[in-house]
């Protein structure tokens, strides 16, 4: 990726208006990777309003590529933000939700422990909206049901400790609320991103879903956001 593409988090304060991750940096700061504005819209391609996002489960989009899935997440209470995380990139800020009420955040679908994510047939990682995850003891977790990774979106998707070892925080999708029409758009990436590792690991995988090299195109323009259980047939839960 372009070194251009790039906006460094330093200095104490980064304010900008309805972007979600724009927020304070460090010496040895994660970078916050810009990628197409793009808006996210429902399986008829009208725009999605966060007023009438469920609680109980996550959303399904891909971004910044074709081929990288993401949890739209309605957390239903607005979390506190400002979360000092650390993935493999360095140090960031997670500064919370957006939304009408601040309720709504947006993660990479893809585990950040051994990169198992959701496909049209099967999915090992979920949000658990409402139902108390076994592994968790608790609701209100993504839990990768393929190695029984925890992540907590109201605390930045980081781990949630448990008997396994530590693993990285998942990676934050930038999103942007425009407050007068109530929609919202993918704007870029903050933390540790492994997308080439991904595209690697699931080469075949990918081709056969989309195309020789279409899983590595960028998203332009609109990304359709449907609900996890609508656009995966199997759905671990754990």
């Amino acid at each position: 990726m372009d070194r251009r593409r790039f906006i460094k988090l330093c200095g104490t304060t980064a304010a900008l208006a309805g972007i979600q991750g724009l927020q304070v940096g460090q010496a040895n700061a994660a970078e916050m990777q810009k990628f197409n504005r793009v808006k996210l819209v429902d399986d008829k391609g009208a725009p999605l309003k966060t007023s009438s996002l469920s609680t109980t489960e996550a959303y399904i989009f891909t971004y910044p590529f074709k081929g990288t899935p993401c949890f739209l997440i309605n957390l239903g209470s607005k979390p506190a933000g400002n979360v000092a995380l650390t993935c493999n990139d360095g140090d960031y800020v997670w500064p919370g939700g957006v939304g009408g009420k601040g309720t709504v955040v947006a993660y990479s679908a893809i585990c950040a422990h051994q990169l198992s994510y959701p496909n049209k047939e099967h999915t090992p990682i979920s949000y658990m909206g409402s139902e108390s995850s076994k592994v968790a003891g608790r609701a209100g977790v993504i839990v990768c049901c393929e190695h029984n990774r925890v992540y907590d979106p109201a605390e930045g998707g980081k781990m949630v400790a448990t008997d396994k070892k530590a693993t990285p925080p998942l990676l934050t999708i930038m999103l942007e609320h425009d407050s007068a029409t109530d929609e919202l758009f993918a704007v870029g990436v903050l933390g540790g991103a492994t997308f080439e590792e991904f595209f690697k690991s699931y080469k075949n995988e990918l081709r056969e879903a989309y195309g020789t090299g279409v899983a590595k195109e960028e998203m332009a323009d609109t990304t359709p956001t449907v609900l996890l259980s609508q656009y995966t047939g199997v759905c671990d839960r754990c």
